[in-house]
Order: C-alpha cells, then sequence, then structure tokens
C-alpha cells in the first residue's frame, strides 16, 4: 500500500488531541471514529507503519497511548499549513519518498526558518 502522508499527519495530529500519555486507546475504535472517511484497512496499515516507524506508541497492533518524543518532533516540524505545503513542494519531484526523507525535509526547513 502506498503511503499517504496527509493521513499520517492527520493521525498524528488526532492522537495528539485524545492523548493524556496514559489511557489506551483500542486501534479499531479509534480507526472507526476517528476515520470514517477512510477505508479501516487503509488507516490501520498507517497505524501500523506509525508503530514500526516509532512516531507511536506501544508498540503493538491493538493499543495507540501516545506520541513518541520522534512523533513529536515530527509533527511539531509540520505543524502549520504552510509548513506542510512547502515540505510536500520540496519532496513532489521524487514522487515517493521514505517517511524518514518527509522529516529530514521538514526538519531542513524548520532549522532554516531559524538562519540554521
Amino acid at each position: 500500500m502506498k503511503l499517504n502522508y496527509d493521513l499520517i499527519r492527520e493521525i498524528l495530529f488526532k492522537i495528539e488531541e485524545i492523548s493524556d500519555g496514559y489511557t489506551n486507546y483500542e486501534s479499531q475504535s479509534f480507526v472507526e471514529e476517528c476515520f470514517p472517511e477512510y477505508p479501516n484497512n487503509v488507516v490501520l496499515y498507517h497505524l501500523k507503519y506509525l508503530r514500526q516507524s516509532k512516531l507511536i506508541e506501544p508498540m503493538d497492533s491493538d493499543w495507540i497511548i501516545d506520541l513518541t518524543p520522534q512523533g513529536h518532533e515530527y509533527l511539531n516540524n509540520i505543524r502549520t499549513d504552510t509548513a506542510w505545503s512547502q515540505v510536500k513542494t520540496k519532496i513532489q519531484p521524487l514522487g515517493s519518498v521514505a517517511l524518514s526523507v518527509v522529516a529530514e525535509v521538514a526538519k531542513s526547513l524548520a532549522l532554516s526558518k531559524l538562519g540554521l
């Protein structure tokens, strides 16, 4: 399945919104309640990918607790619509890229805004 980076961003925002850092959210219920506009298998696949990429915890398929520190860092670098648009513009010529590349582009753009 091809990754949908807009969906990944939406998932991270939703987890950040609902998480208190301790409560477990059952993955299937999370998908059905928060993303009814997407097929369940698509969102579950993206959740699995986010777990494997260590952006969300815990690392099993049935539960979601919170973003990891890496997940917060990634989301903060793509938080604004402007930043996200700039990242997508930068990666568009490549067609398909790894999430790690998207994260590095986002980080690079954030650092450049700071003059670093």
